[in-house]
């Protein structure tokens, strides 16, 4: 297998042809068109969903940067990527309201503030989706940036494929439609793995300069971001190593000292003031470091296929890939890597120090985490890993056109397209249906019995709520921020406003019940276990169970995983066994 004849020259890859230049323009071409219905679709999701649980605080936190040039809100979160998402939304000039939540400086009571405030100007709907735009474009730069990054190390076929099944995939719709900093990261960590690739190729200055930049970057969109940055200064100074450790440490002063500045002078034009009184780090980036020191280590109710616990579980990760990652996709992501071992030796070892191990890494950051609240934290390793499986489905491919005596070029062009409308098959499923957040891979449907929280239900039925529940006088409980069952006319709560038990007894219980999945599977499942015993006759968009008693249900407690859909006009209490 032919390796790169030169540092910083792209492998021809599996296959190429010998002495033709390689370009990146035709994986982007083929990226491009994926592209163009990725964006069509989300652009579409992102007018139809309602805020999301994150996405108040956001919103809000972006905005009063931007506004009033302060930081205090949101800090655990580094700025970079809400001030990015919330720069159209100054375009819908919002209300930025001044009361007692932003003189305290209480993030989540102002995001319900923030949030009220527009949906009673009537702008919420339109404030949302341009904050949207940015994390859409972001997925986009992201698929492009991993076909490049593939092409440098495998040739264009594999850049085609990296590429494409990243946009071909319902479960990066599902974030890349909101204005979160999950995307954003798998963004940065993508560019930072392209400059790492670049600067152990030929550490030239520029190019140590450019990663730092990188590095910069995925610092400032996520307190995961230390992680890819630290990695990635440890790959510098690692490949570096027979020069001498002197040689190798130098390497890593251009790159530290880059980021170090970009992320001051990131902070310094966004809220000058932020960086008093530390000056060497921003007041607002250790502020957020100390909340993440005791709020991330404090596990958190979850629920995944059939299971209910509180705190992590590393199993909890890879099972909700296969949840919510598209079947084929899974295929590749975990067979495809086995192909890195029919590469040429040079780029076998730039593949594992630039992409396996800031990958292996991230992976292992994300495992021991006690939130299991949603498969959204691993994007960034899947976006990577995407890049390492490319080669070994290329080879498949190859191998199969091989054996069926196709021409290889040919060949391979309709495989690959095949693959991709495979994988896209999931995108078209998450479409055709009503949520992308809400897609799961058929065999783990109906949904609301597999997954909860941000794997399923983050908030996003809101708007379909309330235009079901017109006349019904339902009982509701909503997993949501910024908006409530108040804000629905002639609803009434389910649980006291404090989630600490039901509002309303089962005795009492009669008509209408509307429950969001989280708050039935995890973030409720003592007061509301008595529900799961019932069938509900229907869903809002695949998140929100509908329930309709005829008479008052039993309080009895109900089974862990809710019942299956009704085949009657009223809900029934299941064959389940009571728990």
């Amino acid at each position: 297998m032919p390796e790169a004849t030169e540092p910083g020259a792209p492998d021809p890859g599996p296959g190429a042809v010998p002495g033709r230049r390689v370009s990146a323009r035709q994986p982007l071409m083929v990226v491009a068109v994926v592209a163009v219905v990725f964006l069509g679709i989300g652009l579409r999701q992102a007018w139809v969903d309602a805020p999301t649980y994150d996405e108040p605080v956001y919103v809000s936190a972006g905005v009063t940067a931007l506004v009033h040039h302060d930081l205090r809100l949101n800090p655990e979160h580094p700025p970079l990527a809400k001030v990015v998402a919330a720069l159209p939304v100054l375009l819908a000039h919002p209300v930025v309201p001044e009361g007692a939540a932003w003189r305290h400086a209480d993030e989540y009571t102002y995001a319900v503030v923030f949030t009220q405030a527009q949906w009673r100007d009537g702008s919420l709907r339109r404030i949302m989706f341009l904050a949207r735009l940015a994390p859409l474009l972001e997925s986009v730069a992201t698929a492009l940036v991993l076909a490049v990054l593939a092409t440098r190390l495998f040739g264009r076929a594999a850049g085609a494929l990296a590429g494409a099944l990243w946009l071909a995939d319902p479960f990066v719709l599902g974030m890349g439609h909101l204005d979160g900093v999950d995307i954003p990261l798998a963004l940065a960590t993508a560019l930072t793995s392209w400059a790492l690739l670049e600067a152990v190729r030929s550490p030239t200055r520029r190019r140590l300069v450019a990663l730092g930049a990188a590095c910069a970057g995925a610092v400032l969109v996520k307190d995961t971001g230390i992680v890819v940055a630290v990695t990635a200064g440890a790959v510098v100074v690692w490949s570096g190593r027979g020069r001498g450790a002197g040689r190798a440490l130098a390497r890593l002063v251009p790159v530290a000292v880059t980021a170090w500045l970009a992320v001051l002078l990131c902070y310094a034009a966004i809220d000058p003031a932020s960086l008093w009184p530390y000056l060497v780090v921003p007041e607002p980036f250790l502020t957020g470091l100390r909340y993440l020191v005791s709020h991330d280590t404090a596990g958190s109710p979850a629920y995944l296929v059939g299971n209910y616990w509180s705190g992590g579980q590393w199993w909890y990760w890879p099972v909700s890939l296969v949840v919510k990652v598209p079947l084929v996709t899974v295929a590749v992501l975990v067979a495809g890597p086995v192909g890195l071992a029919g590469v040429g030796r040079v780029v076998r070892r730039e593949a594992v120090a630039t992409v396996v191990v800031p990958a292996a890494v991230l992976a292992a950051f994300t495992l021991v985490s006690p939130k299991d609240v949603g498969a959204r934290y691993l994007l960034p390793v899947v976006a990577l890993w995407l890049v390492v499986a490319a080669p070994g489905v290329v080879r498949v491919l190859r191998g199969l056109a091989h054996l069926l005596h196709l021409p290889p070029r040919p060949a391979l062009a309709g495989m690959l397209a095949l693959l991709v409308v495979l994988a896209g098959a999931g995108l078209a499923s998450g479409i055709t249906g009503p949520s992308a957040i809400a897609w799961v891979n058929p065999p783990f449907t109906p949904g609301y019995q597999a997954a909860s929280n941000a794997n399923l239900d983050w908030g996003q039925a809101f708007y379909d709520l309330r235009t079901w529940s017109a006349g019904k006088h339902p009982l509701v409980a909503y997993f949501g921020q910024g908006l409530g069952v108040a804000d629905i006319p002639g609803a009434r709560p389910l649980l006291t406003p404090d989630g600490s038990g039901l509002a309303v007894a089962p005795a009492d219980v009669r008509g209408w019940v509307a429950v969001s999945a989280t708050d039935l599977t995890s973030d409720d499942e003592g007061p509301l276990s008595w529900l799961r015993a019932y069938c509900p006759v229907g869903t809002l968009g695949g998140s929100i169970l509908l329930y309709r008693f005829a008479s008052p249900p039993s309080g009895a407690p109900g089974p862990v995983v809710p019942a299956a859909p009704c085949d009657t006009p009223v809900s029934t209490r299941s064959g389940a066994v009571d728990r």
